[in-house]
């Protein structure tokens, strides 16, 4: 049985590409069959790489290491090995609720990323799918989740909007779509998105497609915006989200209006993205100093 029947076999249809995508990501750290072989230490040597290297979040990184785990139920179950080398392992890397409002991003660095979305040497199918991307996170604030989740049917283009669905954490919602969005979502439905669905193995109506046609997953939406830029030009899609909110709070948009923006089930979660007056006193300073 192949991970791939393994994983449709025991898992729900909508984790088998998260699941998939961190197997294939520990069996491309260790190559050549060494993965199917890793013992404990190797284990924690690739986890110790994700962390240092990645700089991903606490549950991403659990998240990865669940797979791992899955991983290796697979290869117990098919006879190709009798041990669990990580059965037991946990990690306890602390999640900080608390949102870091200083170290986010300001508007104007947010429109230079969306500028440069499509500035790689990718074919251009996939330039246009990533500043799509882009765009949802910077003008709808929208988590990685939703956008992986997002169907062509919830694509209203001639109501210029897009219907949310809710998710454990976040509440349904439509939000407006810019007007260069339209016209980047038209061109991109017409002519970029046929190009990925045609080396599709199954029908997807997902509106955000992969390199094979198939529908994204979450944790692979950070490499597709970053893949291809310099260390310095890089964003995460969280810290996206965090700073399109702060921003709005920052422009003297009310809560409420926000909370609903952004799909906050609680105003307090709203709050913990407004500066304090420190930090608002530091910008001004910071932008008003004769020197520079």
């Amino acid at each position: 049985m192949s991970i791939e029947d393994y994983l449709r076999k025991t898992y729900s249809p909508k984790t088998f590409y998260s699941n998939m995508y961190g197997i294939r990501r520990f069996m491309d750290y260790y190559p050549g069959g060494k993965a199917e072989k890793a013992v404990y230490t190797d284990v924690i040597r690739y986890i110790e790489y994700l962390r240092k290297n990645l700089d991903v979040h606490p549950k991403t990184l659990r998240n990865y290491l669940y797979t791992v785990k899955i991983y290796f139920n697979w290869l117990i179950e098919t006879g190709q090995r009798s041990d669990h080398p990580c059965s037991e392992l946990n990690l306890k890397d602390q999640i900080n609720k608390q949102i870091q409002t200083e170290n986010l991003y300001s508007p104007q660095a947010l429109e230079r990323y969306f500028e440069t979305a499509d500035c790689s040497k990718l074919p251009q199918h996939f330039n246009s799918r990533n500043k799509v991307i882009a765009s949802l996170l910077i003008y709808q604030a929208l988590t990685v989740t939703e956008i992986a989740e997002l169907t062509i049917g919830e694509v209203n283009l001639k109501k210029g909007e897009i219907s949310i669905k809710a998710q454990h954490h976040q509440l349904a919602r439509t939000l407006p779509l810019k007007a260069k969005q339209i016209f980047l979502f038209d061109g991109y439905m017409k002519n970029d998105r046929p190009k990925l669905k045609s080396s599709a193995k199954t029908t997807s109506d997902a509106f955000i497609l992969g390199r094979s046609g198939e529908k994204i997953t979450p944790f692979g939406i950070n490499m597709m915006l970053n893949g291809h830029r310099p260390e310095h030009e890089r964003m995460q899609p969280q810290k996206i989200r965090q700073s399109v909110i702060a921003n709005l709070l920052s422009e003297r948009h009310d809560t409420r209006i926000v909370q609903v923006f952004a799909g906050h089930r609680r105003a307090s979660t709203t709050e913990q993205y407004r500066k304090t007056g420190n930090e608002t006193l530091q910008e001004a300073v910071d932008r008003l100093h004769p020197v520079k």
